[in-house]
């Protein structure tokens, strides 16, 4: 394996101005002049880099940068500018772990830029041997819901396939924000909706299961409930101005915390109506608007939001795997093999490090606002899909080419 990776080479060009890197991000940084030198190590700078390793890296990162341990980082060809940023951030506190505070905290800047051209020198290895190869013909389809659906299928019998119901009396789940969906199933949990078989389901699902039904459901095209409606439309029509205010003029609400009525189930908005005059369902305001409703009112308000075209709420479909993985390529490269020194080589890495970095940064636990942002949204099965990919690919070293200005030739 170690013979195909030294064959395996990128070679990126560099330019001496400073310009090239003006529109990374802050936390990055432009390349200094002792970074940018460190790209063409002399023989002696890395002899030295492999003395330091000797003493204080060797034994979690190996001599080879070849971590044994899943949860410790692979150093060999890892990029030489991100590698000495990182000690950096070590000793400075941006990150903290104990055993690397203790292995860095003593090195000058011209020590970090050695150990880090040191491992950068190294042949990186991959994992391919060790990671299951057909997790990356999956990548391209994943499907994002790919968590929940198991769960979705419980819902099936009654809310349809989509959450589009054609069952009687039972409601539409679509044109609804995920914060209501999430609200709705909290209210079943705490007793403020009373349903056996809801309460049931409800309280054994994950804050993170009941979030992404949510955005499934938000994202379905909705559709008008196929069951007829008993009562007057017309009067129904003067009744629901009183409504408009929360929930629209045509019963598609703005508001993230409060549902849609459009296209809604007849019978169902008429029992959601009898359980808030009953105090089966908790809910001050619509339980005061109950309250002043007749039965053929509300016949009637249910035929008007019935008739009513449901609108898709403004939810963005979640990310496939590949989506996610081509982000991740906008700054690691192509297969996760970086050709900008300032950002880390993924491919092959450990996946037991790759995956607690990730959750490192959806958690804030590390620094760096531009992964905090990618992380964030991320679901279990994303971090798995991304970190199954990364780790199966073959990492490859990279070559530097520093090509002077055409300015300074022109001088």
């Amino acid at each position: 394996m170690q013979a195909t990776a030294r064959a395996l080479i990128i070679t990126a060009v560099l330019f001496c101005s400073a310009s090239a890197w003006a529109q990374a991000p802050a936390s990055t940084g432009p390349l200094t002049a002792a970074e940018r030198a460190a790209l063409f190590p002399a023989r002696s700078m890395i002899e030295k880099g492999r003395a330091i390793a000797e003493s204080s890296c060797a034994r979690c990162h190996g001599m080879d940068g070849i971590s044994t341990d899943e949860q410790r980082p692979k150093l060999a060809g890892q990029r030489t500018v991100y590698l000495y940023r990182v000690i950096q951030a070590y000793q400075n506190g941006q990150r903290v772990d104990d055993s690397m505070g203790h292995a860095g905290g003593f090195l000058n800047d011209e020590g970090m830029l050695a150990v880090a051209t040191y491992y950068a020198s190294l042949t990186p290895v991959g994992n391919l041997p060790a990671v299951d190869e057909s997790v990356t013909e999956n990548v391209p389809v994943d499907d994002p819901f790919g968590d929940v659906r198991a769960t979705l299928q419980k819902c099936t019998k009654c809310h349809g396939e989509n959450g589009n119901s054609t069952a009687d009396g039972m409601p539409n789940l679509t044109a609804q924000d995920p914060a209501y969906f999430k609200t709705s199933m909290q209210a079943y949990v705490d007793g403020d909706r009373s349903h056996k078989m809801m309460t049931k389901l409800a309280g054994s699902l994950d804050e993170q299961t009941i979030a992404t039904m949510g955005v499934f459901y938000a994202v379905q095209q909705p559709k008008r409930s196929e069951t007829a409606a008993t009562g007057n439309e017309l009067a129904g029509r003067k009744l629901a101005k009183d409504c408009a205010t929360c929930h629209g003029d045509d019963g598609n609400a703005d508001a993230a915390d409060t549902p849609s009525l459009a296209g809604q189930d007849a019978r169902y908005f008429v029992k959601a109506m009898h359980e808030y005059r009953e105090g089966v369902r908790k809910g001050k305001s619509m339980s005061k608007a109950a309250e002043g409703l007749s039965e053929q009112d509300m016949l009637d308000l249910a035929a008007f939001y019935t008739a009513r075209e449901p609108a898709q709420r403004n939810v963005r479909t979640p990310l496939t795997a590949a989506e996610w993985t081509q982000r991740c390529e906008r700054c690691h490269g192509m297969d996760g093999n970086s050709t900008d020194p300032r950002f880390p080589m993924l491919a092959g890495q450990n996946p037991g490090y790759l995956e607690k970095a990730l959750k490192a940064y959806a958690g804030k636990v590390r620094e760096n606002s531009t992964m905090h942002a990618m992380a964030d949204p991320l679901s279990t099965s994303d971090i798995q899909n991304i970190v199954n990919y990364f780790a199966a690919q073959q990492p490859k070293s990279v070559v530097y080419m520093n090509l002077p200005c055409a300015e300074a030739d022109a001088k």
